[in-house]
């Protein structure tokens, strides 16, 4: 290829012109340029109209299914991110519900505590009251006791001090003593009183 001279390429062009109705002479003479400019300018116009309606064409089959893709795709994008708003409000709601939850929980509890203290308390004091009125219960039954022992052995001294007056009171009348041996009885009798009332 490189040793084709470019007379040879001339040539070539001219036979291929001649061939499409192109007379030598127009080719050879500079009068059949305008002709051949007319020619080219019909065929870029040719072509270029070609070329619009298949930009048309591919503008009605491509273009606007894309566009619609792009609609569709923004509209699902936008949908998407309105979801996730509602989701995050909804978490949102969600959150401050369950920490409201959680101060009546808490509040609950506290109350439930205190109700526990103040039973507890009261349960405590009832207990000591309780206990104080056992004790005093029991005081009370031991100082009984203790009076009816008393009682018990007042009525048997007294007894024992009726016995030994009237043992003496029968010694005095069987003995017939005499007014000192009297004396001695009562003042024996006296003693035995004075024993009596001491132990009381």
């Amino acid at each position: 290829m490189k040793g084709i001279s470019p007379s040879f390429h001339m040539k070539e062009s001219m036979i291929l012109l001649e061939g499409q109705g192109w007379r030598k002479e127009d080719l050879l003479l500079g009068g059949s340029l305008l002709s051949f400019d007319k020619q080219f300018l019909f065929s870029l116009g040719f072509q270029l109209i070609n070329t619009l309606i298949l930009f048309f064409i591919l503008a009605k089959l491509l273009f606007k299914p894309l566009r619609n893709f792009m609609q569709k795709r923004t509209e699902r994008i936008q949908s998407q991110l309105e979801q996730a708003k509602a989701e995050e409000e909804k978490a949102l709601k969600l959150k401050a519900e369950y920490e409201s939850k959680l101060q009546d929980i808490k509040k609950e509890a506290d109350a439930i505590l205190k109700e526990a203290r103040e039973k507890a308390l009261k349960q405590e004091s009832s207990i000591i009251e309780q206990a104080r009125q056992e004790s005093e219960t029991i005081r009370n039954r031991a100082l009984a006791d203790i009076e009816r022992e008393k009682a018990k052995v007042t009525d048997e001294m007294k007894r024992e001090i009726i016995e030994v007056a009237s043992l003496m009171a029968g010694k005095f009348i069987a003995s017939s003593i005499d007014s000192e041996k009297h004396n001695d009885l009562i003042n024996e009798v006296i003693e035995q009183m004075g024993d009596v009332s001491w132990h009381n």
